[in-house]
């Protein structure tokens, strides 16, 4: 259907008006969880520490990056459940461990080596900068390579951003296919999923001058929205979605 970006988010409101709670609730789960689990790594970083605990602190990091990956494909699925006017409840954060995590955690590695790919301009430039002594010819070409990196990495960003979402729907569904399938899907809706984000940015602004607490309501409202963003584009927002 296309929906503007205003109809989008009319929907979420609707869907979430008296259904905040869990999604809230999930959303601050999500989020302690894996603050939780690294604090005591954090703690061993304080000062200089041997070469052994700095390794495993980089290790415990990527797999709190993990976590936190599995855990946002629970509120994924929650907030799809939410859309489609099906029952919800805050267990469902954990729903990506027990199926197939594998395939979610390969889909947002390959997402994260796509968009460290997309910093190779940006990365040489700096390169540059260095070697040429910080010139005034070096800080120039690095402010153009990261002006390009910035845009191949939302356009990434844009390209992939639905397969989660694919991978949720279609359990069979391999994680290097729905990174393809997202990217077929995806082309003539790039330019509203942006909109879509930068419609956000006085909320998320609030959220900062709240210190975080007007996230607990920003968060839910945003990821309803992008949800139902994805509804509209596979085309299921017509039969089940008034």
């Amino acid at each position: 259907m296309n929906l503007p970006c205003k109809e989008l988010k009319r929907i979420a409101r609707d869907n979430l008006n008296g259904n905040y709670k869990i999604p809230m609730g999930a959303f601050l789960a999500a989020t302690l969880i894996p603050l939780a689990v690294e604090l005591p790594f954090s703690m061993l970083q304080k000062d200089a520490q041997p070469l052994p605990v700095t390794i495993m602190f980089y290790v415990a990091e990527f797999l709190i990056t993990l976590l936190s990956m599995v855990l946002s494909v629970g509120i994924l699925q929650l907030h799809l459940s939410l859309a489609r006017k099906k029952e919800m409840t805050l267990g469902m954060v954990f729903y990506g461990f027990k199926n197939h995590p594998d395939r979610y955690i390969i889909a947002g590695l390959l997402l994260i080596i796509a968009t460290l790919i997309s910093c190779i301009p940006v990365i040489t430039g700096a390169v540059l900068f260095y070697v040429l002594d910080k010139s005034p010819a070096a800080i120039a070409v690095l402010v153009i390579l990261g002006i390009v990196s910035t845009i191949l990495a939302v356009f990434v960003q844009m390209w992939y951003a639905l397969a989660l979402y694919l991978l949720l729907d279609h359990p069979q569904m391999k994680a290097r296919e729905s990174l393809k399938i997202s990217r077929q899907i995806m082309k003539g809706n790039k330019g509203r999923l942006f909109y879509i984000y930068l419609s956000f940015i006085g909320l998320q602004i609030l959220c900062l001058l709240s210190l975080g607490i007007g996230s607990l309501w920003v968060y839910p409202y945003q990821s309803q929205t992008l949800v139902i963003f994805y509804l509209d584009v596979v085309g299921e927002i017509p039969s089940n979605i008034s």
